[in-house]
């Protein structure tokens, strides 16, 4: 009997030990890895959103770039590191819904290897055209394209990214017959849109702004649910005659699976204060984005919807893996 009790006293000793190490939760610098390299707009708000956390978390948000196959490598990085709440992803819609709907062979499954934390971001995408095309907004585009079959082009950062299938599904939703020019990222495409060497195509506002604010480009349309707050007089897709036409660049924080919930909780408390910062907020808003907190139980189901919705939108327009 005594020993019966000794062996409860220790047991309770060693579960309150345990739940005051974990209370304890961060103990050193956390690690956000970012998939993606320094200077595109998903590191940008990566950071923005460590800055806040760690006021929070009372602890360094280090931010670590592993970019490489278009975010795989990092994503990978972070679903086979340990489940103890140090190192953490910012993830995208690229990673974790749109490769996973294309069927791409992937390292890691984004549904089975990752603990969501929250969703932190949407952007809108940007329908521009050059110039040079003589249309002034979305119903002329179409004419146009109808007019002269085979005729124009639309370019996007690359094959399978979110801007391809808004290029795709525009395509099929319009009815119209125009060629798909892959470019290997967001700067060469730019590059030649700018210089009309290809007549429209989507793209983020964080790229497309400095251009339409100087007439180099036209802005026809937004792919977000309403309007948004740099592009104020541009309709959306649905305005301009596609409704249900809403396709969004976002941004998550996860960390590996088996990550103890409470750490969870803890950093689900700090994704969600990091975004009502109001100087967190009026970047996003330059950028076309609006804050998305999420519960981790709510990005969980975010990601397979989308998942989902973009596994329709690619077999609509034709679009396999490669």
């Amino acid at each position: 009997m005594k020993s019966l009790k000794l062996l409860v006293v220790l047991l309770a000793a060693a579960g309150a030990f345990t739940g005051a190490h974990a209370q304890k939760y961060p103990e050193r610098p956390v690690t956000l890895v970012i998939p993606f390299p320094p200077g595109a707009s998903t590191d940008a708000f990566g950071r923005l959103i460590a800055q806040r956390m760690a006021l929070d978390l009372k602890q360094q948000v280090v931010v670590v770039n592993r970019d490489g196959a278009a975010g795989v490598i990092g994503t990978n990085y972070v679903a086979r590191s340990a489940p103890d709440g140090y190192t953490l992803l910012w993830g995208t819609s690229s990673g974790l819904s749109i490769m996973p709907a294309l069927k791409r062979k992937l390292p890691y499954d984004p549904q089975r290897d990752f603990a969501p934390i929250s969703l932190g971001a949407k952007v809108s995408w940007v329908l521009a055209v050059h110039p040079s095309v003589p249309a002034s907004n979305v119903k002329e585009l179409v004419a146009l394209a109808k007019r002269h079959p085979g005729k124009l082009n639309f370019a996007s950062a690359g094959t399978g990214g979110a801007p391809h299938l808004a290029g795709e599904l525009f395509k099929v939703t319009a009815g119209i017959d125009v060629m798909h020019i892959p470019y290997r990222g967001t700067a060469l495409f730019a590059v030649d849109l700018v210089a009309g060497q290809v007549d429209y195509g989507f793209a983020s506002p964080l790229t497309t702004l400095p251009f339409t604010r100087t007439g180099r480009l036209k802005a026809l349309a937004v792919t977000a649910p309403k309007r948004i707050d740099v592009y104020p007089d541009i309709p959306t897709m649905a305005e301009a005659g596609y409704p249900g036409f809403e396709l969004t660049q976002w941004y998550a924080m996860l960390a590996p699976a088996g990550t103890p919930a409470n750490i969870i909780a803890t950093l689900n408390a700090a994704v969600r204060n990091a975004l009502t910062d109001a100087t967190l907020i009026k970047r996003l808003a330059e950028d076309g984005g609006m804050p998305a907190p999420t519960t981790p139980e709510g990005l969980a189901q975010f990601i397979r919807e989308e998942t989902a919705s973009y596994a329709r939108v690619a077999e609509k327009a034709g679009i396999k893996s490669e």
